[in-house]
């Protein structure tokens, strides 16, 4: 019933819907500022009035605290990027995933630096796409790939690859971080879900915002993952 539903939208429906969308997360990360503009600015006031008087308990809500608010702020980014891919993205057209690829290595340099990382990659088609969204696409999965480790000592490594089948590029980014368990797999597609939020930062906006570009591009995305043996993230675009 519900991809029933999808494919009996007209353009214009589909493309008003998808304005609407924007506007409705415009104005709950916009309208949403202001009250957390005043927690914030209230609570450096607290703060700088008892001075050094906050006993280590105090200190620890008050860590707290910061740290919601930076993890909302981030949330209210990623929910106007995620409404805008659709509606703000530009034009597209022939995009070299090599150099794709290497732009975003330069964006993760210091991380890539930090863990003494192997990547390789060779021999990336040039598709039809919106060359800032294919950037997006990368480096969301890179970063994944980068994150999602045993320990923060682990080397990393990621393997890109490429090949054509039944009119598309089939690629995959596979890593050798902790995996997925199976029946996990559908659920990191989610906006905001998170497996491990205990041991890894972040909000859980990546692979969902690397879907929804996918698909604005008549791509398809999965994952093929085991505990302890990493995974990869699949993904096609047309060729």
């Amino acid at each position: 019933m519900h991809n029933a539903t999808e494919s009996s939208l007209s353009p214009t429906s589909a493309t008003q819907i998808a304005r609407e969308y924007e506007d409705f997360a415009y104005i709950v990360s916009h309208d949403l500022n202001a009250p957390l503009r005043h927690i914030r600015e209230f609570t450096r006031l607290l703060i700088g009035a008892r001075g050094d008087d906050l006993n280590e308990d105090e200190k620890e809500y008050v860590n707290f605290l910061e740290t919601s608010l930076s993890r909302i702020d981030d949330m209210q980014t990623a929910l106007l990027t995620f409404s805008r891919i659709d509606t703000r993205a530009g034009v597209e057209r022939q995009t070299d995933l090599n150099l794709t690829i290497k732009e975003v290595l330069e964006e993760l340099g210091s991380v890539t630096a930090r863990h003494n990382t192997t990547i390789e990659y060779s021999d990336m088609p040039v598709v039809h796409a919106e060359p800032q969204q294919m950037r997006l696409l990368f480096f969301y999965l890179m970063d994944n790939a980068l994150k999602f480790h045993e320990k923060p000592s682990c080397e990393r490594s990621i393997n890109i690859t490429s090949e054509k089948t039944n009119g598309s590029w089939l690629i995959g980014v596979k890593d050798n971080g902790i995996g997925i368990a199976e029946n996990h797999c559908g659920e990191i597609f989610r906006l905001f879900r998170r497996l491990n939020p205990e041991k890894f930062d972040g909000i859980g906006a990546g692979l969902t915002m690397a879907r929804k570009i996918v698909r604005r591009h008549q791509g398809s995305i999965h994952v093929e993952s085991e505990l302890g043996k990493g995974t990869t993230v699949f993904f096609t675009l047309p060729a």
